[in-house]
């Protein structure tokens, strides 16, 4: 009698075959593409930052030049080139929003130009309530507080309602300055216990207060008195 234990069955083992060339081209596939996509990635980010850099340059000679066509309107309070220097106030914060975008809003080199920016502006806007009522001109004066942290939507749709109104009525009626209220400046400060500014947003027009978000309605309501 076998004993069944004994037996020893050979059965015929599954084997397998790996294509190590196979495996090996696509490894380098692979490996070549993470390394193309680094060099563009790395490409587009020094191309950003070298962007970057120009319109940094290019804001510092804009605000340099501002200032000095400031010191002319002193002397020439009724001199036609006002609405022409604060159009290149407009230019200068669109570049500034475009740098709060690619660095953030708390990047120290937006927030040094933000405060000179800031300055330029409280400048302007004393030159230019002074030439309104030296001149007898007759556009709007706004002062637009907002924050980027407390109640930073409401300031947000805020700016927008007065783009907005801006585009609608041009420079020609409206000047408008805004101005960061957690930005450390002194002269905000200084701006803000003047008016009593308490809150953002607040939109002053020729003097009258604004406080909280207010619509288009409302504002214009103010700004056809």
């Amino acid at each position: 009698m076998v004993e069944v234990g004994k037996i020893k069955r050979e059965f015929p083992k599954a084997e397998k075959h790996y294509d190590f060339n196979k495996y090996a081209a696509a490894f380098a596939i692979s490996t070549l593409i993470f390394i193309i996509g680094l060099l563009i990635g790395g490409h587009f980010n020094n191309e950003k930052l070298s962007k970057i850099e120009t319109l940094e340059n290019e804001m510092k000679l804009d605000l340099m030049s501002m200032d000095l066509q400031d010191i002319l309107l002193v002397e020439n309070p009724c001199f036609s080139t006002s609405t022409v220097l604060q159009k290149k106030l407009e230019d200068v914060v669109s570049k500034l929003g475009y740098m709060e975008e690619q660095l953030g809003k708390k990047d120290s080199n937006v927030l040094e130009l933000k405060k000179y920016y800031s300055l330029l502006e409280i400048k302007h806007y004393l030159l230019m309530k002074n030439t309104k009522e030296k001149c007898n001109s007759t556009y709007n004066l706004i002062l637009f507080f907002y924050s980027n942290d407390d109640n930073a939507l409401e300031s947000e749709k805020q700016g927008y309602v007065l783009d907005n109104l801006r585009e609608k009525y041009g420079l020609e009626r409206m000047k408008t300055y805004s101005f960061d209220t957690n930005l450390n400046l002194d002269m905000i400060t200084t701006l803000k216990s003047f008016y009593n500014v308490t809150t953002a947003p607040t939109v002053i027009i020729n003097g009258e207060k604004l406080e909280g978000f207010r619509d288009k309605e409302e504002i214009e309501e103010v700004i056809l008195k």
